[in-house]
């Protein structure tokens, strides 16, 4: 159950998008929503620790720094209105942003951000969070906001993308959090053995629907469109709501340097994103 909702909101158009599914998930579950303006600057950090620096300087940067702070919390209250002021915390913390986030996340129940955004054009580089990442780094559960998500979202279908492997089992089991009785649950796999070969004996209809869940095996052959592509196509097709991943089973170095799956959906879905490691 979701009680506990961290959300990391610097002000950028895609953490404004990550607010607005924030208050979507809080008001769902009734659950404490925490605001964290992570926002270390490392070339900031680097000058403040220059001897010949004078102590005035150094203070100025900091207000300089520190200025936008005020601004953001003010947006961050303004779209969390309707969050009762006894369930909403906010968090001003420096460090770097992407450990500052992931420190966090594993003390919560759930971490939305929004899609990964280039902010170097906001002259903000360092300000960057990756959604994959600290999915692998926390542990935990880590739900990606797109700009426009459907507004019943966690009512539609619920895809589920299957491969067999530990990641897909662990975020299979986080999609829990979001799954009634009624659900309309779609399992897919792209381009693996199909389901009913890899597990014989297994009857995948009625272990969902023992929970309640109205499960469809979807099984879509390899073509010369990427996975990610074939993952957004076919959640569209559905009318999903949500889509629900394993993060990284290659090294994040490996999907760094040449994209993957789990890379390529963060930057680009249409619908919200649940990814697990």
């Amino acid at each position: 159950m979701i009680k506990n909702i961290l959300v990391a909101y610097n002000g950028l158009p895609g953490s404004d998008a990550a607010l607005k599914g924030a208050v979507q998930v809080q008001q769902r579950f009734d659950a404490d929503l925490t605001g964290l303006f992570a926002h270390g600057n490392p070339f900031l950090s680097r000058q403040l620790h220059k001897a010949w620096m004078p102590q005035k300087m150094q203070d100025a940067i900091v207000e300089a720094a520190d200025s936008p702070s005020d601004d953001i919390r003010e947006k961050f209250d303004q779209i969390c209105q309707v969050v009762p002021t006894e369930k909403k915390t906010w968090i001003n913390s420096g460090g770097s942003v992407q450990t500052t986030v992931t420190r966090y996340s594993r003390l919560f129940d759930l971490t939305i951000l929004g899609m990964h955004e280039k902010s170097y054009a906001h002259n903000l580089s360092h300000l960057e969070l990756f959604p994959d990442r600290i999915a692998l780094e926390s542990g935990r559960p880590v739900l990606v906001f797109p700009s426009n998500p459907p507004v019943d979202c966690f009512d539609k279908t619920i895809v589920i993308a299957w491969d067999g492997k530990r990641a897909a089992a662990r975020a299979l089991a986080d999609a829990k959090l979001f799954l009634k009785a009624g659900h309309n649950v779609d399992l897919v796999s792209i381009g693996r053995m199909p389901l009913a070969e890899a597990t014989p004996g297994v009857d995948l209809e009625k272990l969902f629907k023992n929970h309640g869940w109205n499960v469809t095996i979807s099984e879509i052959p390899l073509s010369k469109k990427t996975i990610s592509q074939t993952l957004v196509e076919h959640c569209r097709n559905v009318d999903a709501g949500l889509l629900v991943m394993g993060a990284y089973e290659h090294s994040p170095l490996r999907e760094g340097l040449f994209g993957g799956v789990t890379q390529d959906i963060s930057l680009g879905a249409e619908i919200p994103v649940l990814m697990s490691h």
